[in-house]
């Protein structure tokens, strides 16, 4: 009984939080960032470990796991790789620099500040990441979503996003010993390359006309994708690669023009359970491993990655949609808006803390991090499209 009051606890004060958000036009995400603070150890302690109010079971840690699964599988799902062909080169440009931008200055700064090299790649990596929902919901709320500049940054997300989880594969195996030389890390690449081309070769010319054998309309569509997609992140897992690896891929192609009106509103169903069920379970879950105590102790450490993190993006992503034909203006609004990090930064976070390569204090960092570039991202749109509007007005 204890876990039921628990969840609905948890979900009651994500949605009250949500709400506020919404109503002052600021990303959901950083509501249920602030919710799972107040609520979890490092504030009020109302949610924890025996003795709190609300006491968090170890059948809550699977529904956490499962909420990273879900957020993956969304983010995949909302990605059309068809899209890209469209303006190729802008995409690649933008999604390529900037991911190796703010990974590398990330990196630069936590080996600085720990003269670790895989804490720095892993915390690089985290901060190189980007998020398509929190952009969909940000560029939709400013009406950019559909603009030359708003689909730069979406286009630029999709190949961000494919690039972060290839160079996430090659870290792992490298930090599990299966990479001891340049021939394995050839050898590694070649692996996730050729999964991620069988995935959507299966995805988009088999799951098509298989789906249409097995699915029928009503919650067996729904059953089928989600078979799909738990199939390729278990091949995946067995494949060395992480599952939220094998997530996001199987979300590429668990789309509903596949195999037609069986697999209606799929996206919104999708949504629903990963952002309004165990996607806050899964915030929630990561406040656990965050002490305000960075504040004091690694004050200069977060600061110099909240900077690396924004100019790697600016700089990165903003370059790289300049040199690719965008406007100067256009390419900083692209820059900033590709800040949006979300849920990709923590749960990256919470795979390095998985994997044994970061500590409790560096995904406090990371929170905070994603945090204060989440809550810039629109903000800083705000005024880069004001000052554009007023100067078109004034060109006039």
């Amino acid at each position: 009984m204890e876990i039921i009051f628990t969840i609905l606890f948890i979900l009651a004060v994500v949605w009250g939080v949500g709400l506020l958000f919404e109503k002052f036009g600021q990303p959901l995400i950083l509501g249920e960032l602030l919710a799972g603070l107040v609520i979890g150890p490092p504030l009020l302690g109302l949610v924890g470990p025996p003795g709190a109010v609300f006491v968090w079971t170890p059948a809550l840690d699977i529904l956490a796991m499962l909420g990273m699964f879900f957020l993956m599988f969304y983010a995949g799902l909302i990605t059309d790789p068809k899209k890209l062909g469209k303006r190729v080169k802008t995409f690649f440009g933008v999604g390529i620099a900037g991911t190796l931008m703010p990974l590398f200055l990330g990196w630069l700064v936590t080996w600085f500040f720990t003269r670790d090299f895989w804490i720095a790649i892993i915390v690089g990596l985290a901060i190189s990441g980007t998020s398509l929902v929190t952009k969909v919901r940000i560029l939709g709320d400013l009406g950019i979503l559909k603009s030359k500049v708003g689909y730069t940054m979406m286009g630029g997300a999709m190949v961000d996003n494919i690039f972060t989880f290839i160079l996430l594969a090659v870290v792992i195996k490298a930090i599990t010993g299966e990479i001891v030389g340049p021939l394995d890390v050839l050898y590694t690449v070649a692996l996730v390359v050729a999964f991620f081309g069988i995935a959507l070769f299966i995805g988009y010319r088999i799951y098509p006309r298989v789906g249409k054998l097995f699915v029928h309309p009503g919650a067996r569509g729904f059953t089928f994708a989600l078979v799909m997609g738990l199939l390729i992140a278990g091949i995946g897992q067995m494949m060395g690669l992480h599952f939220i690896i094998g997530a996001y891929l199987a979300g590429l192609f668990v789309r509903e023009e596949f195999v037609g009106g069986a697999f209606r509103d799929l996206d919104k169903r999708f949504q629903t359970l990963s952002h309004g069920f165990l996607g806050p379970i899964f915030i929630v879950s990561v406040a656990f491993h965050v002490s305000f105590g960075v504040f004091e102790t690694h004050t200069l450490f977060l600061i110099a990655l909240i900077i690396a993190a924004i100019a790697g993006k600016v700089i990165g992503a903003g370059g790289g949609a300049y040199l690719t034909g965008l406007k100067k203006r256009e390419a900083l609004i692209v820059g900033i808006g590709m800040n949006g990090r979300g849920t990709v930064e923590l749960i990256l976070a919470m795979v390095g803390l998985e994997i044994g390569i970061l500590a409790n204090v560096h995904v406090s960092l990371l929170v905070f991090t994603a945090l204060a570039t989440t809550l810039i991202t629109p903000i800083g749109l705000k005024y880069m499209l004001r000052k554009r509007r007023k100067r078109g007005n004034a060109n006039r």
